[in-house]
């Protein structure tokens, strides 16, 4: 068979034209019909619950000369004979000759392939006529095994043209019309393993996803949620990328979504404990996030409510035993869980109080509920919400972490400590279930670290040698040295118990370093972290041969004084050429600047003094002794920003003191009025239900708090005339400040960090070195 340069097939000598026409097929003859009769169709794909429109549609088998056509097509594309400028061109012939036979091509095992390429290769033109062509029976398309990845590759070329203003018109038509399709047909799409990721692609492309975000809202990887969870956030799912679906179609998605629900409302039963569906409405709901309205909507037809919009008003207890029973189905557990994470705050509220009240302990002791629980911890906003969830789970966590379920546990600790509520309670009870009230509290460190292996040894365990620590175990310790340390001190001291080997295995193992480094961080003694520093000593090059070792190393160079920092970069020296073939090594040591000091020692300690010095001088003009966390250098909390940032900074702070002193004459009063509180009433419980104080010039960001703002040491009451030295105003005695006070201290405290950052230069401008060397000269040039 003979073809023309650009794809297009040549007439045949018996006048007919190769498009749609095979030997003894009628002229304009189509491939896809309904059966008037039907008569049973082997080649029909049929789902278990297959509509009446799906089963009644044949498809028809290729013709040999189509199917040989397609295959030189193919060929090309193989060979890479087809030049770029080529490409449109012969994509768009090809697809022509698709024509009247759209359904048994894309459900080709062979020729689907080709056809991904075509509708990725053409224009926007081309491809919309395509999928005109396949609308009719695109549900059918979309649950095939080859034909959804057609589909799938034809919504995504749509999706390139969406930045195209031009394009839209022409794209939203489109979408509708395969919306409408597929939304008459629902439930059978979104059962199907391959109908529901089409779905899945067509909701992304609705709500305007971006193409490398599609993956996000596809699949929930487990070991990211975990990680979110006791990252100590508390931002929703699905919030942070409302911005971003610029180039979406929100009335479109909305319409979708209630077309679909509305058309499967009578099998949501079977949506929400089958696989495939249970994705598709994951997807649905975390679209969805931060749209109240469309949320209470959607939830309350899951749960079993009125389409009323009303599901936070009603009475949860008349579902509770339902809810419970069915969340020991794995694709309903994972359900609630999204439902749980990107619920309206008063609809979450009513779920706690009222459906999961007195069944938390039950839901948790599943291997399926117990991720619902803990994204019901998660989710907790006030100290309140907390302190519920105590009272239920708090007396059982022994048996909690005996039945496995210690990202419970893990959950717990990390919103405790977020909430700053029942720290206490969590950290005794912890330290209860690990050793018995005949045992010393020495172990509880080694035992939480392998806290796997320790539950199934129990009596007879021992510290493990080659064994990788427990990943729960390390992150529960995380957690508990971010507490303040009058809550923690079994856990240091236990810490410190761990012979020289035990320290250096656990500085090894990637999970087991990150305990470290927290214990760096935390509010421990500088003494008390200088005994594990000794531990370490010798075997800093050693540790940082290991990608998460390199981090611990940093961190313990960071947090020690002087000379110790120079022992350290004498060990990584000594392994320089080892540690220089490694990738995560080579930052480490151009960061702490071995280089420098295997050539020029007395300089670097000349820096690193200069460095020190400019540090001290800081903390004793802004008295951020007690305030800068241990472990965290001057320049991690104040880095020189470029001019844009400053003047952002500056808005921010300009905004934040005029709120802060419209505040003070009333916060004032308050302290004058308030009695004097006896030591029980001064416990966490009751300070945790506060609203914490705004710290606008050390505010991180929304990133989890650092837990060095405690001190073990007792800290003398404030006078009103002393200087604040929390960092958090620049009001002490209730009384008005003006603006411009403050942005002159915030000038002042640029200048600081400026002077802090030349000192670690290796080469100054002489205007930079007159501003080093005499800082009061550019004070006052501001």
């Amino acid at each position: 068979m003979e073809k023309s340069k650009h794809g297009k097939r040549n007439h045949r000598e018996d006048g007919n034209t190769g498009r749609g026409r095979g030997k003894g097929r009628p002229s304009g003859g189509s491939s896809m019909k309904t059966n008037p009769g039907g008569m049973k169709n082997e080649n029909a794909l049929q789902p278990p619950n297959a509509s009446t429109s799906a089963m009644n549609v044949i498809r028809k088998k290729v013709d040999p000369e189509t199917a040989k056509y397609f295959l030189e097509i193919s060929n090309l594309f193989d060979n890479k004979e087809i030049d770029l400028e080529d490409r449109s061109t012969i994509c768009a012939n090809a697809l022509e000759e698709t024509k009247w036979k759209e359904l048994e091509l894309v459900t080709d095992g062979v020729i689907s392939h080709t056809l991904q390429i075509l509708v990725q290769g053409c224009d926007l033109e081309q491809l919309c006529m395509f999928l005109r062509s396949c609308i009719q029976s695109f549900h059918v398309i979309a649950m095939d095994k080859f034909g959804s990845h057609v589909a799938e590759a034809a919504l995504k070329a749509l999706a390139t043209h969406l930045e195209d203003d031009s394009s839209r018109v022409i794209v939203e038509e489109i979408l509708n019309r395969i919306c409408k399709n597929i939304a008459a047909d629902a439930t059978n799409v979104m059962c199907s393993c391959y109908g529901s990721h089409v779905l899945r692609t067509l909701l992304c492309l609705c709500k305007g996803v971006p193409l490398d975000s599609l993956q996000n809202f596809h699949t929930t990887k487990r070991s990211a949620v975990l990680a979110e969870r006791l990252s100590g956030g508390s931002s929703r799912p699905g919030d942070q990328n409302l911005t971003s679906f610029e180039h979406g179609f929100p009335d479109m998605f909305k319409t979708f979504v209630r077309q679909m629900l509305q058309n499967a409302k009578n099998d949501i039963s079977t949506l929400l404990t089958e696989k495939n569906s249970s994705l598709v409405l994951q997807t649905v709901l975390k679209l969805s996030a931060g749209d109240d309205d469309e949320l209470n909507h959607i939830i309350s037809i899951l749960l079993g409510y009125d389409e009323d919009d009303n599901a936070q008003k009603k009475d949860y207890n008349e579902q509770k035993n339902k809810i419970v029973a069915l969340l020991e189905d794995t694709a309903y557990s994972h359900l609630l869980e999204v439902i749980i994470d990107v619920a309206p705050e008063e609809l979450r509220s009513n779920m706690l109080i009222g459906t999961l009240k007195g069944a938390l302990f039950a839901i948790s002791s599943h291997h399926c509920g117990n991720y619902v629980v803990q994204a019901l911890i998660s989710s907790a906003k006030t100290a309140d919400q907390m302190k519920q969830i105590w009272e239920e789970l708090g007396p059982n966590i022994k048996e909690l972490l005996e039945r496995g379920k210690s990202g419970v546990v893990a959950s717990i600790l990390a919103a405790c400590q977020r909430l700053e509520t029942n720290r206490l309670e969590i950290s005794e009870a912890l330290s209860a279930a690990i050793t018995s009230d005949s045992e010393s509290s020495g172990s509880i460190v080694a035992r939480i670290l392998f806290l796997e292996n320790f539950l199934q040894e129990k009596s007879y365990w021992k510290w493990p040698l080659g064994v990788k620590m427990s990943v729960l175990g390390c992150l529960m310790l995380q957690s508990i040295f971010q507490y303040p340390h009058q809550y923690i001190r079994q856990y240091v001291t236990s810490l410190l118990a761990l012979d020289n080997d035990q320290i250096l295995q656990i500085a090894k193992d990637p999970g087991g370093s990150r305990v470290l480094e927290a214990f760096l961080c935390s509010s421990a003694t500088t003494k008390r972290k200088f005994k594990v520093f000794a531990k370490l000593q010798g075997h800093y090059g050693e540790i940082a041969m290991y990608p998460s070792g390199s981090f611990l190393v940093e961190k313990c160079f960071t947090a020690s004084n002087f000379s110790h920092k120079e022992a350290i970069v004498s060990e990584l020296l000594a392994m320089q050429n080892e540690l220089s073939r490694t990738r995560h090594a080579i930052h480490l040591l151009k960061k702490l600047d071995v280089d420098r000091y295997s050539r020029r020692p007395d300089q670097w300690r000349a820096a690193l003094t200069s460095k020190e010095t400019t540090q001290r001088e800081f903390q004793a003009e802004f008295g951020l002794n007690n305030s800068k966390p241990i472990g965290q250098s001057i320049e991690e909390l104040l880095s020189p920003q470029s001019p844009a940032k400053k003047r952002k900074q500056k808005e921010k702070t300009d905004k934040t003191t005029t709120a802060d002193a419209s505040h003070t004459k009333s916060e004032s009063f308050q302290k004058n009025t308030k009695g004097q509180k006896s030591a029980k009433a001064m416990s966490e419980g009751e300070s945790s239900s506060k609203k914490p104080v705004s710290m606008p010039f050390l505010n991180d960001s929304g990133k989890r708090k650092s837990p060095g703002f405690l001190s073990d040491k007792p800290i003398p009451k404030k006078q009103k005339h002393e200087r604040p030295t929390d960092g958090r105003r620049f009001v002490g005695d209730g009384s008005s400040v003006s603006t411009p006070f403050v942005r002159h201290n915030v000038k002042q405290k640029q200048s600081i960090a400026e002077l802090a950052a030349l000192a670690g230069k290796d080469k100054l401008t002489a205007g930079e070195v007159r501003k080093l060397l005499k800082p009061e000269i550019s004070a006052k040039g501001d």
